[in-house]
């Protein structure tokens, strides 16, 4: 797994596409902001002993954290990893993974619903404005991730560097992005 957060690899699931995130239990909208992490020394906290998929503390250097919290409480719901990659003129997403009470495929239960696509969103909002019209791309963790991605956002697979590489043009990155309402601090 440490190979993983090295090279990177997007395991997260779109459940539900919805503007904010779904409380599971009551149906309750809440409402999200997104913020960049400054300190490398705050992701100490995010680890697989207290359930995220990944060390956060061992993210390259050169990619760039940002966390999706609800706006009431700052309290964080996921955390994504984008690199700007000029060549490419895309934004490659490294990681991506849902705080672990939002991870029902890991832990059977889930919090709120849409952590997931908004992780998506947040890199195709990175990706206009570093000026790629919306273009991700990244590695699925799995087959069955890559055709989920295929089948719910209109991923395209490429299977260049990886075998699970799949790319996210403007149209549907567009597409995606203008469900969801997140306010940027």
């Amino acid at each position: 797994m440490n190979n993983l957060v090295n090279i990177g690899c997007v395991g997260i699931w779109l459940d539900e596409i919805v503007p904010c995130l779904e409380d599971s239990s009551t149906g309750e909208i809440k409402e999200t902001v997104v913020f960049k992490i400054e300190s490398r020394s705050f992701l100490k906290k995010f680890t697989k002993k207290n359930g995220w998929e990944i060390n956060w503390i061992e993210m390259p250097q050169d990619t760039e954290v940002y966390a999706l919290a609800l706006k009431e409480n700052n309290e964080i719901q996921g955390l994504v990893g984008v690199k700007n990659m000029p060549d490419s003129k895309a934004v490659y997403l490294h990681w991506a993974c849902c705080a672990p009470q939002n991870n029902k495929h890991a832990f059977g239960t889930q919090k709120y619903k849409g952590v997931g696509g908004h992780l998506f969103a947040i890199a195709i909002d990175k990706s206009i404005q570093w000026g790629y019209d919306g273009v991700i791309y990244g590695y699925a963790l799995n087959k069955t991730l890559l055709i989920h991605y295929i089948e719910r956002m209109g991923c395209s697979h490429i299977g260049i560097l990886h075998p699970y590489h799949f790319m996210l043009g403007p149209l549907n990155a567009r597409k995606l992005l203008e469900t969801y309402t997140y306010e940027w601090n």
